[in-house]
């Protein structure tokens, strides 16, 4: 993970070979298994995985990547799983049974991607829950209000005793916490 920090902050193709080699094995060992259940095929899986990785720094020098482990996997299972389409459509099939085998692994394999991004949600939730315990008490409480029980800064202010600027500011500075408590408990993960 230490590695992907590089990839996403920095241009990949002006890095050391040497660490733009690293970046890659790192990348290749967290999608790998992954991506070779769903085609079952060596050759078709270290394209697929190359391509990723080229999309996945053109997309990253883009746009801002949150998530950076849950969003890699999901951007190489997409690019298989399309992949994995084309082939379908390109191919004729002779038998019939073969079909239904990849009409099966692709159906198991939506299904593990499902079961995958929720385990990650409800990891992620609970790591905000414990990040929000771990917060002072005072910055809980504005954030519960804002967040939780969906309150306006106005209504915030009169329940505190606030003006709408100091609720601005203490939420503003909850957030900022808040955020830091998350990403030492993630990062522990």
């Amino acid at each position: 993970m230490r590695e992907w920090f590089y990839l996403f902050h920095n241009d990949f193709d002006e890095l050391e070979a040497e660490l733009q080699e690293i970046i890659y094995h790192s990348y290749r060992r967290l999608v790998f298994k992954d991506i070779f259940y769903l085609t079952g095929d060596h050759a078709l899986t270290e394209d697929i995985i190359q391509e990723a990785f080229s999309k996945i720094i053109s997309i990253s020098r883009k746009q801002k990547v949150t998530h950076t482990a849950a969003w890699i996997r999901q951007v190489t299972r997409n690019l298989a799983l399309n992949v994995m389409k084309k082939n379908k459509k390109e191919l004729q099939l002779s038998s019939t049974s073969l079909a239904k085998k990849i009409e099966d692994n692709m159906e198991l394999a939506m299904q593990q991607i499902s079961v995958a991004n929720e385990v990650e949600n409800n990891i992620r939730n609970e790591s905000l829950q414990q990040a929000i315990v771990k917060l002072n008490p005072h910055y809980r409480n504005v954030i519960t209000l804002f967040y939780i029980n969906e309150l306006s800064y106005k209504e915030i202010a009169v329940i505190l005793g606030l003006s709408e600027n100091a609720v601005t500011q203490k939420l503003e500075r909850a957030r900022k916490k808040l955020l830091h408590q998350f990403q030492q408990i993630w990062k522990d993960q």
